[in-house]
This record gives structure tokens, sequence and C-alpha cells, in this order.
């Protein structure tokens, strides 16, 4: 799986989850996605992946929720435009 389809699972995967998702959470359900036959996703793709997408405005991540875990989610505006772009 190339870096720019991890990005576009993740984006899925977080738009899916009502709320912030772990970055945990975020790679098992790739992995589920993916299948058992693919080589499993680790943390770390997960974690830089998610970093990309938080540099390009997509994804954020937040610093509310208990624990010491990283949380992420869809940011606000990014969500917008997938709703405007739905409605054409």
């Amino acid at each position: 799986m190339s870096a720019e389809q991890l990005r576009a699972e993740l984006v899925e995967v977080l738009g899916a989850t009502p709320g912030p998702t772990t970055t945990s959470a975020a790679r098992i359900a790739v992995t589920k996605n993916r299948g058992r036959c693919v080589r499993p996703v680790v943390a770390e793709e997960v974690y830089r992946a998610l970093l990309t997408l938080q540099r390009r405005g997509v994804v954020r991540r937040v610093h509310d929720q208990p624990g010491r875990l990283a949380h992420w989610e869809l940011t606000h505006s990014y969500r917008q435009d997938q709703e405007q772009a739905s409605r054409r």
C-alpha cells in the first residue's frame, strides 16, 4: 500500500467515526478493511500519515481527550468541503 492509499483509507476511517479516534484504533480499522492477505500497517506508518494529513488541513489532533494516546478527527472545514462536493 502506498502512502497516498494509506492516507485515503485513514480519511475514510475518520469520516465514518462519530468522534475522535486514536492512532491505534485507526490502524486497526485500516488493517481490518485491507483483509488478512496484506501486510498489516504499523503504528509508525499511520502516525506519519496522520501528521501529513494534519499539515494538509484534513485532520486535526484532539487534545481534550483523556489519557496519553493521540486522538484524531477530520477538520470541520474538510467535512464541509466533502459534504458540499457530495451535494453536487
